[in-house]
């Protein structure tokens, strides 16, 4: 594993990881909400085939915010100059939930910048309605954020919460072996200390729960698209996956008896999935 870092066009800095780098073949993996290139370390190793390149966006991880009204459109672009400024060509890129997003305005915003084959992993499927079964997960996340936001005195104390921290990943987590729930757990906690600003935290959001990649059938419709989702997944539920899959033309991969974080807990599957899927 290699770090490495990267001034774009804009100015902007990128901190990236780089491993297996005298491969052919590419795979640029882009991370989730809060997330990191950490986040994919259990899958890093099953993927020995591929040369990768796993950034943490910026405003996440150890790259710098570079404004507070960064949207997932100016994500979507900087993902497209940072594999330029890289020099790849077409690499095949993989989004986890929020990653996905960032690579569907990838290729909205330019189409032939990623080969042919996609891989969404949980990716957000859908803007989240009045009635939808994950509203209510969505509204206490948000509460959450705006509330550490506005606060003046309690607030930071709430955005780096360790309890709140570990509830939450409690929810999501499928993981029953201590060992693992622990790293996990350390993990989640570890994000904590690399929040950029709260403020921009609680609007990206927002904004991700007001869209999905069905948004993107426009754009997605001329790639060969796998989603690969947990069936316990209470995030990104698969009855939701089921109806964008339809919508943007992509097949579904279930990985039975787990959640939303799959490359934490099934990583062995997951990645043999992918590989499958790019042969």
């Amino acid at each position: 594993m290699t770090k490495h870092t990267v001034t774009l066009p804009s100015g902007d800095q990128v901190a990236y990881w780089t491993h297996n780098d005298t491969k052919k073949k590419t795979l640029v993996l882009v991370h989730g909400f809060t997330g990191s290139h950490e986040g994919f370390r259990y899958l890093v190793p099953l993927l020995s085939d591929y040369r990768l390149v796993i950034p943490d966006l910026p405003g996440f991880g150890v790259s710098p915010l570079p404004h507070e009204q960064l949207t997932l459109q100016h994500l979507g672009g900087l993902l497209c100059d940072l594999i330029q400024a890289l020099g790849l060509k077409q690499p095949h890129l993989l989004g986890h939930s929020m990653g996905s997003l960032v690579v569907a305005e990838a290729l909205r915003h330019n189409p032939k910048i990623a080969h042919e084959k996609l891989i969404l992993i949980s990716p957000v499927p859908s803007p989240i309605g009045i009635a939808d079964m994950r509203r209510a997960g969505a509204m206490i996340s948000q509460l959450y954020y705006s509330a550490s936001h506005r606060l003046p005195v309690v607030g930071p104390k709430i955005a780096t919460s360790k309890k709140i921290t570990q509830l939450s990943t409690n929810m999501i987590m499928t993981a029953t072996g201590k060992q693992l729930r622990d790293a996990i757990h350390q993990h989640h906690l570890d994000n904590l200390d690399y929040i950029s600003s709260i403020g921009w935290y609680s609007r990206l959001y927002r904004q991700i729960n007001r869209t999905g990649i069905s948004r993107y059938r426009q754009a997605l419709r001329s790639f060969d698209i796998l989603i690969i989702n947990g069936e316990k997944d209470s995030v990104t539920p698969l009855k939701h996956q089921e109806k964008t899959a339809l919508l943007v033309g992509a097949k579904i991969v279930v990985l039975t008896g787990v959640g939303h974080l799959s490359h934490y807990e099934m990583p062995n599957a997951l990645a043999l999935e992918i590989k499958n899927f790019l042969r």
